[in-house]
């Protein structure tokens, strides 16, 4: 990676907003994530239990864009655009939601550590893509995947490092819902042009129906849409092992192990005082099940943790099949 700023591509959207495109290996995104980073990091998520929140006593009419997408009633996690904004960063929102309130969110303790998950989880999925045959088809499986912005990540890293051929890709993005959807195929679209990072890769994205709590909609998915030869990867960024029961983890992981032993890349909340504190804090029904927890449930099927990094309130891992 280099340390020089490059430019940032922008993501035009159909209504003519525009979005800054997240690229972990530009230095205007990346985060430090030395020891002494993460600790500090963690210490300040422990200590905010303490402290009262704020942006929830404010009326609805009263609290900016992103605020209102993160307390929406009725909301059970961070939606897609919501998510994609606290990765940006303070410095890079655009002025639809640059207001003080935002500008200290996107900077929060909690909010760089969105960040680093990214970026380590984009390095594991590269990482793992390596291993995929010169010519083969790739296919992406976004999990709970909103923008599957870790994915377009991963394939930004795979095409500056050693390999930089890359057949044609498919991005699935499988999710409840296509909110993040036009995000991502803006993002997608905008690294592919003449400029950018993917340029000259056929890459597409589809938008699957999918709940991890009904794994047979990831079945068909996979019947569906699998084609003979291609390269697959699974990821599930602050979704499925996040949010997830043990028993949707291990109904979802046996289904990618029958379809052909698909590895995947993942985060899981840790099972410390910072990750305790993250799911305190949050509005969401988050689980901070550990890597301990993890390898427990992936065993029962059939997969290994083969690679992991750890993080800040979050610990990012590869499983492959045993």
């Amino acid at each position: 990676m280099t340390n020089d700023p490059g430019p940032i591509i922008q993501a035009r959207l159909h209504d003519g907003m525009t979005l800054p495109v997240v690229d972990v290996t530009n230095p205007v995104f990346r985060i430090d994530e030395s020891a002494t980073s993460l600790d500090r990091l963690r210490a300040s998520i422990v200590a905010s239990v303490n402290r009262p929140a704020d942006a929830r006593a404010a009326t609805p009419g009263t609290m900016p864009n992103l605020l209102q997408r993160m307390f929406a009633p009725q909301a059970q996690y961070l939606d897609g655009l919501a998510t994609y904004l606290l990765k940006i960063g303070a410095d890079n929102l655009p002025v639809q939601f640059d207001t003080e309130i935002e500008r200290r969110l996107a900077s929060s303790p909690n909010a760089v550590a969105l960040r680093i998950r990214l970026q380590q989880l984009s390095r594991l999925m590269a990482r793992a893509l390596r291993n995929a045959p010169l010519s083969a088809p790739l296919r992406l499986l976004a999990i709970g995947g909103g923008t599957a912005i870790e994915a377009l990540n991963a394939l930004i890293i795979l095409k500056g490092g050693s390999r930089n051929t890359i057949p044609n890709v498919e991005v699935d993005v499988l999710d409840i819902e296509d909110t993040g959807l036009l995000l991502g195929k803006a993002i997608l679209a905008a690294l592919c042009e003449t400029k950018g990072p993917l340029a000259g890769i056929a890459a597409t994205m589809t938008f699957v129906p999918y709940s991890w709590d009904q794994p047979s909609s990831l079945a068909s998915a996979l019947h569906e849409r699998m084609i003979e030869g291609e390269y697959i990867l699974a990821s599930s960024e602050g979704a499925l092992f996040e949010y997830g029961s043990d028993r949707a983890v291990i109904a979802n992981l046996s289904l990618l192990r029958e379809a052909g032993a698909i590895p995947i890349a993942g985060s899981v909340i840790r099972d410390d005082a910072t990750g305790q504190a993250m799911v305190a804090r949050s509005p969401f029904p988050l689980k901070a099940r550990g890597l301990r927890n993890l390898e427990s449930l992936a065993s029962a099927a059939g997969y290994r943790i083969s690679d992991a990094i750890e993080g800040v309130a979050s610990d990012q891992f590869l499983l492959h099949a045993d």
